[in-house]
């Protein structure tokens, strides 16, 4: 949270742009609520014998007697609200790249700024690579954070809303899918605490490398006039090795954790398919009923699996604003008075 309220400052110069993703992201989840209503018309109303929606009955008049018109409404609807979901999503990302990398300028110039006017003391002991790592590639950092929070809303949003409609179809079936949120948290949790300090090793590590590298091309005169370049080339492919390893290990268990996640979420789909299936053949709940469930608890699996794969992303941004605090909380020694006189042309 301290996090997220120092880099909320940057959202400000693009407000406009930030509340038309929010409402895009809005109209996403409304989008996706209905998505799997066409298909539950077409088998209850035209393959089944349900009568249609009073709302569907008067839109159509006497073509509603028609079961081809019918069938020809309700693939026409489910064609527009696939039309439309397309188009909003090509909307939302043109939204959010814009913003991001506007923020991630905005950031990355706070921090050239802010090495610029740090004392030399500072950049004799400082390795200049690992401070263009940190300005260079950590830099999307704070951006990456805030970008978080649109899509954990929407899926939120999303969530709720799937469940409230799951629990009115079938509440057991409701009650069935949500029993995997435990495993799911529990999954976050331990991913979260047990991946920070392995990604800032990592990350340690790649400064370090593309400090060495920086190091050999600005001082290569030297090293070619007293023969250095295996010891620097042997330095650099020791780092680089090590690198390469942290690395594997962090993508093995990010692998792990994406593979707990789609287990978890397999294991409350098939659960939730056995029971609706028994209680279609104990009439509890009409076919086209179930495929909407089945389809929307797939949809709820989606948000859910999207708040942890978020959440667990989340951990590299935060590792990232750390290296990038170590830079913009270092205090020039030489400063301006409060009331310095700018110096003139």
């Amino acid at each position: 949270m301290r996090s997220l309220l120092r880099v909320l400052p940057y959202l400000r110069p693009y407000k406009r742009l930030a509340v038309l993703l929010g409402a895009l992201l809005l109209l996403a989840s409304l989008t996706g609520l209905l998505s799997p209503w066409p298909l539950a018309l077409l088998v209850n109303c035209v393959l089944g014998q349900i009568p249609l929606p009073h709302w569907m009955a008067r839109l159509l008049g006497p073509a509603a007697q028609s079961k081809v018109s019918v069938i020809i409404f309700v693939v026409s609807l489910g064609w527009g609200l696939n039309l439309l979901e397309n188009a909003v999503s090509v909307i939302i990302a043109y939204a959010q790249t814009k913003l991001e990398q506007s923020i991630v300028l905005d950031f990355r110039s706070d921090l050239f700024q802010h090495v610029q006017k740090l004392s030399f003391s500072f950049h004799d002991q400082a390795k200049s690579g690992m401070v263009i790592y940190q300005v260079n590639f950590q830099g999307d950092a704070a951006a990456g954070l805030l970008m978080a929070i649109a899509p954990l809303v929407q899926s939120a949003i999303t969530l709720v809303g799937m469940f409230y409609i799951s629990m009115r179809l079938d509440f057991m079936l409701a009650m069935v899918a949500l029993s995997v949120v435990p495993f799911l948290y529990y999954s976050v949790g331990y991913y979260a605490t047990h991946i920070q300090s392995q990604l800032r090793e990592v990350k340690q590590l790649e400064g370090s490398s593309l400090a060495v590298v920086h190091e050999a091309l600005s001082m290569l005169k030297v090293i070619v006039a007293f023969c250095r370049e295996p010891f620097m080339f042997g330095l650099f492919r020791d780092i680089g090795e090590r690198a390469v390893s942290a690395r594997v290990k962090v993508t093995v268990r990010q692998t792990l954790f994406s593979l707990a996640v789609n287990m978890i979420t397999a294991t409350g789909t098939s659960l939730v398919l056995g029971i609706g299936a028994l209680h279609v053949l104990q009439g509890k709940l009409n076919l086209g009923g179930l495929l909407v469930l089945i389809t929307y608890i797939a949809l709820v699996y989606k948000p859910l699996e999207a708040i942890s794969y978020t959440i667990g992303s989340l951990q590299d941004k935060f590792v990232g604003l750390q290296f990038a605090w170590d830079i913009l909380d270092k205090e020039p020694e030489i400063q301006d008075l409060p009331d310095a006189l700018p110096l003139k042309k």
